[in-house]
């Protein structure tokens, strides 16, 4: 699968190690590897947030981790030129908190919540391009995005009309 250019085996590998791989350090090893696939298949900057999003979500690291994770993709991004967002912008987010700037506690409620709300879309926007472009049942494309089966249904049954 790692020789593939299609982008569902990206996804397809990430799920399989998300499943297998329990140990931190080796979690954040096997996402940095994905990672950096992501930057040298050339896929579009679109794309690389896309797939990483998906990637992000389901390799999720223990907080003690993610420094050294951010250091890797911005290591990654220097070398290859493109910025990244996601788990890099939670810990960018954090570090500003901390480091006490101006901001009002329901400003940074409502950033976390259109936070988790392009986070939604992006994994609907996954389902939807599962549905298009697979033969996955709903449970199966349910499972991979963590959405509900109703959820995914309702998508298939927008994407029929």
């Amino acid at each position: 699968m790692e020789a593939s250019d299609n982008v569902f085996a990206l996804v397809v590998m990430a799920q399989i190690q998300a499943k297998r791989v329990k140990d931190g350090a080796t979690r954040k090893d096997v996402k940095i590897a994905l990672i950096r696939l992501l930057y040298e298949r050339g896929y579009s900057r679109e794309q690389i947030v896309r797939l990483f999003n998906i990637i992000d979500w389901m390799l999720q690291l223990p907080k003690a981790l993610e420094p050294e994770f951010v250091q890797a993709v911005n290591a990654i991004q220097e070398e290859k030129h493109m910025p990244y967002v996601n788990t890099i912008e939670r810990v960018e987010r954090e570090k500003a908190v901390q480091e006490g700037r101006q901001e009002t506690l329901e400003e940074a409620e409502q950033r976390v919540r259109e936070a988790e709300q392009r986070a939604l879309e992006g994994k609907r926007n996954a389902a939807r391009k599962l549905i298009a472009l697979t033969e996955m049942n709903d449970q199966l494309i349910a499972e991979i995005e963590e959405l509900p089966v109703e959820e995914v249904e309702k998508l298939r049954a927008e994407t029929q009309h």
